[in-house]
């Protein structure tokens, strides 16, 4: 929602449209997972372009596959990317040799939103390098510490949003980037009838969702192959802590759910993991309709660190990956 960018709509700020709080499962974001064609062409750009720093790479192995039930996974090379700030909120990028994001757009996580401190020496920055400028930057809106934001497709065809956010600009109340290009923040989802997303974040899972707003989102536009002067309705899923959102956006009649080929990740941006406290709570979910793919497992790695691992899937089959510590505020 802060990168909405050169958009028309009205909202009103704090506004609830759904739930009060509950159970406000989903904690802090950790990994972000893109399926990529080509591993070395993702790192590299990330790293020379953004200067994010690989942390951790090689295969994925058989006890990764069968924490996701999906097991043809396994073998298939990985890396870890950590942001300049040093903050533990990661991308991965598995080398599945499919490319990323449509268009033709599908149901399910579909862009990665970024924190920088400077959007404007970025997009000159892009230049020559395997990043495509799709719109901005540009103020969200006339305010003096509005943020500030562009859209971008990647080496990878992964669509990103980069949004510089002042002390104060946040209607959210979020910090502002830590390095020039920082972590991840917010994670867009896209499905049919907003109100399915509404009830599974809020009814089931217990967060709050703020501001349905009807948005003409150009680029959305582009990826779902319809006119530019689309109207999106939008809402946001606020995470506890003030550091992550999840953006929802209503697409239009035409779109369908996302492929996936039998026992991979789902193609482009394939899942977000969550810290939760307690993966017990989750599994009391399955009268709402809540299954786990495969039973909870511990697994190693930075990102990990012995944790237990556990997926679901959310209310348009988008992947959630639930990242067990009960030591989470």
């Amino acid at each position: 929602m802060e990168g909405l960018l050169m958009q028309t709509g009205s909202t009103t700020a704090g506004h609830i449209i759904e739930g009060e709080g509950g159970a406000k499962l989903l904690r802090d974001i950790t990994i972000v997972t893109h399926c990529v064609a080509d591993l070395n062409i993702a790192t590299a750009q990330w790293s020379a372009v953004l200067d994010y720093a690989v942390v951790e790479s090689g295969r994925l192995g058989s006890d990764a596959g069968a924490a996701w039930d999906a097991p043809a996974t396994a073998g298939q090379r990985y890396a870890l990317l950590q942001p300049a700030s040093g903050e533990r909120c990661y991308l991965r990028f598995v080398e599945t040799g499919e490319r990323g994001h449509g268009p033709p757009a599908s149901w399910g996580w579909t862009a990665t939103e970024l924190l920088v401190q400077d959007p404007d020496a970025l997009a000159l920055r892009f230049i020559g390098t395997g990043f495509r400028r799709l719109s901005g930057p540009g103020d969200l809106y006339p305010r003096a510490n509005a943020p500030r934001a562009m859209q971008v497709i990647g080496p990878s065809g992964e669509l990103l949003y980069f949004t510089r956010l002042l002390p104060g600009g946040s209607r959210y109340g979020l910090r502002q980037a830590r390095s020039w290009v920082d972590r991840p923040f917010i994670c867009t989802l896209g499905g049919p009838a907003s109100a399915g997303m509404h009830d599974f974040y809020a009814g089931v899972l217990g967060h709050r969702i703020m501001e349905r707003t009807p948005f003409v989102n150009g680029t959305l536009a582009m990826l779902c192959e319809a006119p530019p002067g689309t109207v999106f309705p939008t809402a946001v899923a606020r995470i506890p802590g003030r550091r992550f959102l999840l953006e929802m956006d209503e697409f239009p009649e035409h779109i369908g759910p996302r492929r996936r080929t039998a026992g991979q990740l789902p193609a482009g941006m394939s899942m977000v993991s969550f810290v939760v406290r307690s993966l017990a709570a989750v599994e009391a979910l399955r009268p709402a309709g809540v299954t786990l793919r495969a039973p909870p497992r511990p697994l190693p790695g930075v990102a990990y660190g012995g944790r237990r691992v556990a997926v679901i899937e959310g209310a348009v089959g988008e992947w959630l990956e639930l990242i067990e510590d009960p030591s989470a505020p």
